[in-house]
């Protein structure tokens, strides 16, 4: 089999019927296994892209339309310059653990070092596969950080 060849470049508005379809895919398997529906995640889609710092990159194949994975985040202020937050990271079920991920986490590092913003920050699930692959590319986690929420509906 010919070995596919990929490219990677900024998201656009015209890729957002791709990256809904193929999140509600990624993200309804295993191992995450989330209800999803269409209206969440274009809604939830959409609202990023409107965040004026808002940075999205998509991984295609070459000569085809086939859309490979997405990255969906923002950068923010921090005190040491500005840093970018990592919301949504995914390559397509057929095509992980293929070193896609690698490469499109490369070129997105490239892509916000020429903006010179030096931090990523994300979260996941320990113990999911995603947890490893970030650790595999130069991720660690924060001993001394741990992630909180609370429902505004209490106190």
């Amino acid at each position: 089999m010919k070995k596919k060849e990929i490219y990677f470049r900024e998201m656009t508005t015209n890729d957002l019927k791709e990256v809904v379809n193929s999140y509600i895919q990624v993200f309804s398997a295993e191992p995450w296994n989330d209800q999803l529906t269409q209206e969440q995640i274009i809604e939830y889609v959409n609202r990023m892209m409107r965040l004026n710092t808002f940075k999205g990159y998509i991984v295609r194949e070459t000569g085809t339309t086939k859309l490979l994975g997405a990255a969906l985040g923002f950068v923010r202020p921090w005190y040491k310059g500005e840093e970018y937050h990592l919301d949504t990271f995914y390559i397509s079920n057929d095509y992980q653990s293929k070193g896609i991920g690698t490469l499109f986490l490369a070129f997105i590092k490239e892509q916000l070092k020429t903006l010179t913003v030096s931090t990523i920050l994300l979260d996941t699930d320990r113990g999911y596969p995603a947890e490893s692959f970030y650790l595999a590319n130069g991720f660690s986690s924060l001993d001394s950080s741990i992630t909180l929420f609370s429902s505004t509906d209490k106190n």
